[in-house]
């Protein structure tokens, strides 16, 4: 999202946002001297509370709630996102009080669009007010173009978001990225939706994992725990994606629900009771289990984890850890192929190196092609 901020040696509006690479910033409008300091802080603060809503919309899509019925999650976002067309109507002719009372909306899109048209109404300034509106729509459009899978410009903000649906221009984009190197991957954090990306890197690790489970002689989801005695890795999350691709499971169905669940959390929310219930089960046994080692090993077994991502950035950090699998991957190719080849002694440590890099790299192009079906992308080019 942007924020909006006061450079008050300049006396101006400016807005803010991140990008894969670091941040921008731009100037919005200067502000005359009759604007009050609180009131040039309140246009800020709230300017920053619709970029907020509106970017809501991006990263909680209607589509994913899973129902648009009439009250449902799902209709109430879609009810949100229709009042993107009326946010400068309400900036320009907000509601305002009316002796005691106050009209506030229930919709926060409509309702942060009436505070700030309130916050320039009472600036008195219509040159702000018309710098202001014109930005407003330029931060609309941002959100309409990562809709679309286009993060160029002022769009780039969304690299930064986890959404919980995936676009497939994005997914393609991060697989060809793969495609040019398996072992690669740092490009998809500068450029691309995170969600989407992580779609593209789940079927990568897969097509990985079955490269290394047949030079392991190995179970495809097995072959992380086996990575991670040559090199610590992040676990968790990787293998958990292998396991649910396993069963049957498409890349954007797996990383979807795991975002989305993680999101969950991140609001407060419990997303799987069952799967609370369960954990708090094996808590409970295994805390008998070590009861005897003392009050401080029992607490240590009953911190319930409710998701294996970072709840605060759950996308960028799925992704960072898809890569890490992948390198997982390579990690046990190459100790079964430096003990199976039969090029030792014969060629330097770099040159055997390089060679079985580049057949890890090749072994997993080809099974990603095979099994780009995974992606459902051959009806979308």
């Amino acid at each position: 999202m942007t924020r909006y901020a006061i450079d008050e040696s300049r006396s101006e509006l400016v807005a803010i946002w991140e990008t894969g690479y670091g941040a921008v910033a731009i100037r919005v409008a200067p502000l005359a001297v009759s604007i009050e300091p609180r009131r040039r802080l309140a246009l800020a603060a709230e300017l920053s509370g619709l970029s907020r809503a509106l970017w809501r919309c991006y990263t909680h899509p209607a589509s994913a709630a899973g129902s648009l019925a009439l009250n449902t999650e799902g209709w109430r976002r879609e009810q949100t996102r229709n009042e993107f067309a009326s946010v400068t109507a309400h900036i320009r002719k907000p509601n305002l009080p009316e002796g005691n009372s106050l009209m506030v909306s229930y919709d926060p899109v409509e309702e942060c669009a009436h505070r700030v048209g309130r916050c320039l109404h009472a600036a008195g300034d219509t040159d702000l007010t018309a710098a202001v509106v014109a930005d407003v729509e330029a931060e609309r459009a941002a959100v309409e173009g990562a809709e679309l899978g286009d993060l160029s410009g002022r769009s780039a903000q969304a690299v930064q978001l986890t959404r919980q649906a995936a676009s497939p221009v994005q997914v393609a984009a991060a697989d060809r990225i793969l495609m040019g190197d398996p072992l690669g991957g740092g490009e998809l954090f500068l450029e691309l939706d995170p969600t989407s990306a992580c779609v593209a890197a789940a079927h990568w690790l897969q097509a990985a994992a079955d490269v290394a489970a047949d030079a392991a002689n190995s179970a495809a989801p097995d072959v992380l725990a086996e990575a991670d005695d040559i090199e610590a890795l992040p676990l968790a999350t990787p293998t958990v994606v292998l396991e649910l691709m396993e069963i049957g499971l498409s890349p954007t169905d797996v990383v979807t629900r795991m975002i989305c669940d993680a999101m969950a959390v991140a609001e407060g929310e419990a997303p799987d009771i069952d799967d609370l219930r369960e954990k708090i089960e094996e808590a409970g046994e295994e805390a008998e289990q070590v009861a005897a080692s003392g009050a401080e090993a029992v607490g240590e077994i009953t911190a319930i984890r409710l998701t294996t991502l970072d709840p605060l950035r759950p996308a960028r950090d799925m992704l960072e850890d898809l890569l890490s699998g992948i390198r997982g991957c390579w990690l046990l190719y190459r100790e079964n192929a430096m003990f199976s080849t039969d090029l030792e002694g014969t060629v330097s440590d770099d040159e055997l190196d390089g060679e079985i890099n580049e057949a890890f790299r090749n072994e997993v192009r080809a099974r990603a092609a095979a099994d780009r079906h995974r992606l459902d992308l051959e009806d979308r080019k």
